[in-house]
C-alpha cells in the first residue's frame, strides 16, 4: 500500500516542478554536487529564492528529492562522488624540455578515490605537448603527479634535468644509463648525466 502510494504521487508534477527537477538533475550530474538556492534560480530564470525553495518543498514532499547534510539528492541518481582538492601547477611539457613549473595557488577537485591515502602528496599539472600521446597523455591533458624523489624503470615522471628545465617522459634505467623516453615515434629518447624526479605520474584527467 505505501508503494502504491509513493507511486501514484511521484506521477503528479505540474509542469514548473517538472523544469525545476530537470534543472536540479542537470546541475548534479555536471557539477558532482547540489546547487545552493541562488544558482538554481539563476539556472531557472527564478529571481526570488523563496519561490525556489517552495518549488523544491513541493518536490521532497512529492518524493522526488531529500535533503541529506545539506545537500539535495535527487532519487533515483547515483550519490556524487565524495571529491578531494589537489593543488594544480604550471605547464609542464610533454615534448622538449622547458623551464621548472611553478604552483599556481589554485586547486582542482578530484574524486577521492583517485588519490586514496596520498591526498597530502598529490599536485596536479597541464601537459603541454604530444611527446606521450601513445601513453594517451595528450596535450592539454591534466595529470596527477605524486611527489617522490625516486621512481622505478618503465614509470612516466616529471623530471627536471641539469639545466633546470622540466619535462615529463617514461624513465628508462638501461645498463647503467638513464634515459628519458617519449611516447611518440616523432620524438626521441634523452640520454641524461643528471636528474632530479620531482614526481610519477598515477592518473590522467580529461574532459570529452
Amino acid at each position: 500500500m505505501v508503494n502504491k502510494m509513493v507511486n501514484r504521487r511521484r506521477q503528479t508534477l505540474t509542469d514548473r516542478q517538472a523544469e525545476v527537477l530537470a534543472a536540479l538533475r542537470e546541475f548534479i550530474l555536471e557539477h558532482g554536487y547540489s546547487p545552493s538556492i541562488r544558482q538554481l534560480g539563476q539556472k531557472l530564470n527564478i529571481l526570488s529564492p523563496s519561490a525556489v525553495f517552495k518549488h523544491l518543498l513541493a518536490l521532497e514532499k512529492k518524493g522526488y528529492l531529500r535533503r541529506k547534510k545539506g545537500e539535495l539528492e535527487v532519487l533515483g541518481l547515483p550519490s556524487p562522488p565524495s571529491t578531494v582538492s589537489v593543488p594544480l601547477a604550471g605547464l609542464v611539457p610533454a615534448g622538449h624540455p622547458r623551464e621548472a613549473f611553478d604552483l599556481t595557488g589554485e586547486g582542482l577537485d578530484i574524486p577521492e578515490w583517485m588519490v586514496g591515502r596520498k591526498r597530502g602528496n598529490i599536485f596536479c599539472v597541464r601537459v603541454e605537448g604530444k611527446s606521450m600521446v601513445d601513453a594517451y597523455i595528450d596535450d592539454g591533458d591534466l595529470v596527477l603527479v605524486e611527489r617522490t624523489q625516486t621512481a622505478h624503470s618503465g614509470e612516466m615522471v616529471i623530471a627536471r634535468l641539469e639545466d633546470g628545465s622540466v619535462t615529463l617522459k617514461r624513465l628508462r634505467l638501461e645498463k647503467g644509463r638513464v634515459y628519458l623516453v617519449p611516447e611518440n615515434p616523432e620524438f626521441s629518447p634523452l640520454e641524461v648525466k643528471n636528474l632530479q624526479i620531482l614526481g610519477r605520474v598515477i592518473g590522467v584527467l580529461r574532459k570529452y
